[in-house]
């Protein structure tokens, strides 16, 4: 009964992820309300490294066809390689660019440092804040779709989420953590639930007096799940529009892909445990009931077959969907480049299964994150209590 139950549940979840790709895709499709103004909005854009991305990412930003955006750029140290990148951006856009030195974080997480220090670029007229990390591509658009749910009342908070596409070079790991990533970008989103990803996410003026974000960030590590936290206890909605899914590529090793998917299932049991459990159903379904299924079809069970081709049927129509969505949110080159990549995901099974329920056992326990060259200490609610930098 237990090896019924565990294969049922594991065939449940793959239709549940397959309806949901076919839901995204024809939400899509809807029309959607446009703000009848333009005003002005803050970009936050915190920067550690002068990494591959980061040219790429100000070209991206540049060609914003937002008309009235300012960018408030903001590094640890002048002598962080990204620093005289930022300047000549800086220079090259006069009153349109600022940098700014944030120093060294006491107590918070660097990002987060960089974040508050290039917050205080604010001014009156802004009518919304929004946050970018610099290792994304964006469109054009990404800045118009990303206020639009804003500006136009639906919800006070949006948050898109990244693409993640395999770099030139990059091997299985990164490809495995891309059909994985692949299958978040493509979930439909409930704005009571969602949550946030610093790495596009737009706030409006009355819900920043509502938050205080200095307050709110003082000893935070995580920005985005601490601001997802503080938005559900005061009732604020989240919106995640569909079409905000900047191309991220990614170049990673197994280790750097354990790694990352630990850190990042970790800072979610600290700050929402509930959707840390939902997320560990989520990556631990599919090995449980896969090898249930294999165990049985290598007995001679028939069901164990069907089993296994039923799961292989709905993988395959799922690669399909998202590349579908894929084509209706990505930039045309992009697009191709993530469709190539979820066509190869066939010959990857079941690798993204593997690795998203190690990196989730691995964020079982503990509370310290090694990220960007820093070790933090946290305590039972996310906050910083303690911080050492790592040797190189």
């Amino acid at each position: 009964m237990v090896e019924a139950g565990l294969v049922a549940a594991w065939l449940v979840l793959a239709l549940a992820a397959t309806l949901a790709s076919a839901l995204t895709l024809r939400l899509l499709r809807r029309p959607q309300p446009w703000p009848e103004a333009t005003p002005p909005v803050l970009v936050l854009v915190p920067v550690r490294g002068a990494g591959p991305l980061l040219p790429g990412f100000l070209a991206g930003l540049a060609a914003q066809d937002w008309p009235d955006w300012r960018v408030a750029f903001a590094v640890e140290a002048g002598m962080d390689p990204a620093h005289p990148v930022l300047a000549r951006f800086v220079a090259a856009h006069p009153g349109r660019a600022s940098l700014v030195i944030a120093g060294p974080a006491r107590g918070r997480g660097q990002k987060v440092q960089n974040l508050l220090a290039a917050l205080r670029a604010l001014r009156p007229a802004d009518a919304a804040v929004v946050t970018l990390d610099a290792d994304i591509l964006p469109p054009p658009d990404l800045l118009r779709a990303l206020l639009r749910p804003v500006l136009t009342g639906q919800a006070p908070i949006a948050s898109g989420y990244r693409w993640s596409l395999p770099a030139a070079g990059a091997g299985w790991a990164s490809r495995a953590l891309c059909l994985t990533e692949a299958g978040i970008a493509t979930l439909p989103r409930l704005a009571a639930a969602n949550i946030c990803w610093g790495g596009a996410t737009a706030i409006s003026r009355a819900a920043l007096e509502a938050l205080d974000l200095p307050r709110l960030w003082d000893r935070a590590m995580s920005d985005d799940l601490v601001l997802t936290r503080a938005a559900q206890e005061r009732g604020l909605l989240i919106y995640a529009p569909l079409t905000v899914r900047p191309p991220a590529p990614v170049a990673l090793g197994m280790r750097g892909v354990l790694e990352f998917g630990r850190r990042q299932y970790r800072l979610l049991r600290l700050h929402l445990p509930r959707a840390w459990l939902l997320a560990g159903v989520a990556a631990l379904l599919p090995v449980l009931g896969g090898l249930t299924a294999l165990a049985a079809a290598l007995r001679g069970v028939p069901s164990g077959l069907a089993a296994l081709g039923m799961a292989m049927l709905l993988g395959g129509l799922r690669l399909r969907l998202r590349g579908a969505v894929a084509a209706a949110v990505l930039p045309p080159e992009a697009a191709t480049a993530a469709r190539r990549a979820l066509a190869q995901g066939a010959w990857l099974q079941p690798a993204p299964a593997l690795l998203a329920a190690a990196a989730w056992l691995g964020s079982a326990f503990g509370r310290e994150i090694a990220w960007a060259g820093r070790r933090y200490r946290l305590d039972r609610a996310g906050q910083v209590m303690g911080m050492t930098r790592l040797a190189g």
